[in-house]
């Protein structure tokens, strides 16, 4: 039977949300502690279904390989193993089941509908509002996102594969695509204002000043370790390649720049076989910025003003390391981190207002 007007049904993604929240007041501060969840389900990935399926074994004397008791529709060379990169095509299912029209496909993917997602994050918040002086706002979340490779859009199709098809399981872990799961986070803000001041002199240069800190400290986000190559021998390309093998040992090298993970705790899989290192099990380096904004208006008249405005990002020009390099085949900067966030960045603006 032959479809001539197939159509991709699509199914509803559905996102579950709760939460429970207490607050109490104490003069002018305000705490608040927040329970946030969601759970998410029909997300879409990819599934590959015309992988190349692994051999195992060497050719016979006639270089004719099996597979399931039956002989495979091609040949190696005597003794050479059945399964390479070089006949990842003729392994392929359809190649399998029906050499003469099979030939002419590579790689399939079909949409699956089952990957889910869910977070689960405590917030705990502190605000001092007051009517001058000094208001402040601080808040500490602490949480974990764990989802399947999940939510491809238009065109992006393969991109999301699963890197064994028959296990969906496998490639789930800490969220990584679309909003990293960060454990830790911590923020602080504040505004301050100069008094007024009472001497005519004094009040020109010194008073309507504002000064706004924010302080943000966060944990690293996961990385997900790969091994740079198809050991698996499934033909399944991207951003799917398989993560190698955990063999023991910290993961962990001394976390400066040269030296964040451990090499010797990682090793390719064996052939025909997936990793047992979880996606994003390995977490890259916290980070913490500090910026400033400085500001006041200069009146003139009932309807002009001068506003005057400093801003500086990463006030201390700390380094933030980026992640490292997480591809085990390039064992000469697997491991090192090579970029980093800006440096000190700063801006001035003057407007003037009528």
């Amino acid at each position: 039977m032959t479809c001539r007007t197939c159509a991709w049904t699509s199914q509803n993604m559905r996102v579950d949300q709760w939460s429970l929240s207490l607050q109490r007041q104490i003069g002018d501060w305000l705490l608040s502690g927040t329970y946030l969840g969601n759970h998410t389900i029909n997300l879409p990935a990819s599934v590959q279904i015309n992988p190349a399926v692994f051999i195992p074994g060497v050719g016979d004397a006639n270089g004719n390989c099996t597979h399931n008791g039956q002989v495979v529709p091609f040949t190696v060379s005597p003794g050479r193993a059945c399964s390479s990169t070089r006949n990842t095509r003729q392994r392929r299912v359809l190649t399998l089941a029906d050499p003469e029209k099979g030939q002419f496909y590579g790689q399939l993917q079909r949409v699956d509908w089952g990957a889910t997602a869910s977070y689960n994050g405590l917030l705990l918040n502190i605000q001092r509002r007051a009517a001058t002086g000094v208001n402040l706002n601080a808040n500490y979340t602490w949480s974990h996102c764990i989802t399947d490779p999940g939510g491809i859009q238009t065109g992006t199709l393969g991109s999301q594969s699963y890197q064994n098809p028959d296990n969906r399981s496998l490639d789930r872990g800490d969220c990584r695509e679309f909003g990293s799961d960060r454990r830790h986070l911590f923020n602080l803000s504040g505004v301050i204002e100069s008094p007024q001041f009472s001497s005519p002199g004094l009040r020109a240069v010194a008073s309507n000043w504002r000064l706004s800190p924010i302080l943000r400290i966060l944990s690293g986000g996961p990385i997900n370790i790969t091994s740079g190559r198809d050991r698996a021998l499934t033909g399944i390309s991207g951003r799917s390649y398989q993560r190698p093998d955990l063999v023991g040992g910290d993961v962990y090298g001394d976390k400066t720049s040269r030296n964040y993970l451990n090499g010797d705790a990682f090793a390719q899989a064996a052939l025909g076989t997936h990793g047992n290192l979880g996606r994003g099990n390995v977490h890259g380096p916290g980070s913490w910025g500090l910026d400033i904004a400085l500001s006041r208006s200069f009146e003139f008249g009932e309807d002009q003003r001068l506003e005057f405005r400093a801003e500086a990002f990463n006030v201390t020009n700390s380094v933030r390391l980026n992640n490292p390099s997480a591809r085990l085949s390039s064992s000469s900067s697997f491991g090192r981190i090579f970029n980093a966030d800006d440096p000190r960045i700063m801006q001035f603006a003057l407007k003037y207002f009528f």
